[in-house]
Order: structure tokens, then C-alpha cells, then sequence
């Protein structure tokens, strides 16, 4: 193959970036990297231009139906000039509503053509009691051969068009009120969680304080502490996680676009 491979995401918990790295894997060709989960890499990012034969391997997690917004602001002027692309949403079980649309829009409007697209699950940010574990065994198997699919029929997806599930207009959610996770007495002041925090809500210096005007609900320093030191105890977030374990414990599986 003589298509430049990139992969493009943000990924705060890691699902989307598995899902996507075993895609580009099943591609079976070298591959860029270009993670925008951090608030100073979305900094740094320069406007990119894709030409023609160029894969772009895209992804995010939903966040309630929908793509992050700091996402598409960060690559709001990405250019594809007849390049390709690849959207890949990861979901908690619940559904991924209007995302994936979303993301296929937001490219095609940039000059891309979409090749096919996956919608994969990965453990839900609230709750490891929905989804635990995943994107697991399975899911990264069937995203490897997904990547291999994409490469065996690239000339044959670039001459259709290509439908995904969702809604225009997309899904509108309410304002979310402020609200952070919270720090117990196991923490050990390690750092990890301000260090991997995309929009860096945690202090530096005191890691028990979290912006609740900054923190946009992802979970990585719930996800990623090895101390089990921070959660969400309130009772709207509780809430939540009882109505996901309720109601969609049931396993989904991936949904390809081809």
C-alpha cells in the first residue's frame, strides 16, 4: 500500500485509542500517531492537510450521544483533500445515539471520503460494572479485522457512498451542571491523575482539588488511580451509574459500516 495511515483521536480512558491502533494494525501498514487527548498536544496542533490515497483513522467516545466538543474545535479546520476516512466512535453500552453520524459529517464537510466506520464498546466511564473490561479480546479482534477489510476493498469503498446510523439534527443535550469527582484519604499524591487529565481540572499542587467548571465527566483520573482515590459520590452521578447497571448491562457488540 502507498497510503499514508494516520490515527487521530481523543481518548482520555484509552478505549478509543485500543480500538483504533488494532484498526490501523489490521491495515497492515505503517502508521502516525496523533493523540489530542491532552490539553497541550490540542494546543500544539497545527492545521493538517491529507491528500489523496491518505487514511485518516478517527475517533472519540461518545459523551452522552455525542462527539466531545473540544475535539472538533481542536481539528475544526483539518483539510482532506480527496483523502479518506475512517470514523470510529466508542460507546459505554448505552447507545452512541448521533455520534458517529456526527463525526462522518464533520470530515465529509472538510473533503473526505468516508471508507466505512465501526461504532465499538468500551467499559463506561461511570460504572466498570457496565461494559468492564471492555474493548476486550474480541472487540480488538474484530477491530483488526476491520482494519483488514478496509484494506483488501479500499477501491471499491471509495466509489460509494456510505451510510451510518444517527439523526440530522443531532442530539441536544442540557447544560451539565459543575460537577468534579472527589478525593478520598487513600490518595498518595502521586500525580497521575492531573498528569493525564485532558483539560487539566486537577491542581498540581494540591491533586485532592478538581475544577468542577473544567472537568468534562471522563473519568481517566477515576480510571487510571491506583489508589481507587477519586470517584463521584454525588447523587445525580449515582443515579446514573444505577441506571446504566439497570438497564444496559446487557452486552452489546460492535456495529461496522462497510
Amino acid at each position: 500500500m502507498n497510503q499514508r495511515i494516520t490515527i487521530l483521536y481523543f481518548s482520555p480512558t484509552g478505549t478509543t485509542e485500543k480500538v483504533l491502533t488494532a484498526i490501523a494494525k489490521g491495515i497492515d501498514a505503517p502508521f502516525e500517531v496523533i493523540n489530542l487527548t491532552h490539553l497541550q498536544a490540542r494546543q500544539q496542533f497545527q492545521t493538517t492537510a491529507f491528500e489523496k490515497n491518505d487514511i485518516v483513522i478517527v475517533g472519540a467516545p461518545v459523551y452522552s450521544g455525542r462527539i466531545p466538543a473540544l475535539f472538533l474545535e481542536t481539528i475544526a479546520d483539518i483539510k482532506g483533500i480527496d483523502a479518506n476516512i475512517v470514523p470510529v466512535v466508542v460507546y459505554g453500552n448505552r447507545d452512541y445515539d448521533d455520534a458517529l453520524l456526527e463525526l462522518k459529517d464533520f470530515f465529509e464537510a472538510r473533503g473526505f471520503t468516508t471508507l466505512a466506520a465501526g461504532a465499538f464498546i468500551g467499559e463506561h466511564s461511570f460504572t466498570a460494572s457496565v461494559a468492564g473490561g471492555r474493548p476486550d479480546r474480541n472487540d480488538l479482534e474484530t477491530a483488526h479485522q476491520f482494519g483488514q477489510t478496509i484494506a483488501a476493498n479500499i477501491a471499491a469503498f471509495q466509489k460509494r457512498p456510505l451510510s451510518v446510523k444517527g439523526n440530522d439534527p443531532y442530539r441536544q443535550n442540557p447544560p451539565a451542571a459543575p460537577m468534579a469527582p472527589e478525593t478520598n484519604e487513600t490518595c498518595n499524591a502521586c500525580g497521575i491523575c492531573a498528569e493525564n487529565c485532558p483539560v487539566e481540572a486537577i491542581d498540581f499542587k494540591d491533586y485532592s482539588i478538581v475544577d468542577s467548571t473544567k472537568c468534562i465527566r471522563c473519568c481517566s483520573c477515576i480510571k487510571k488511580c491506583p489508589q481507587d482515590a477519586k470517584a463521584f459520590t454525588q447523587a445525580p452521578i449515582k443515579a446514573v451509574q444505577q441506571k446504566l447497571i439497570d438497564n444496559f448491562s446487557i452486552r452489546r457488540e460492535p456495529e461496522l459500516f462497510l
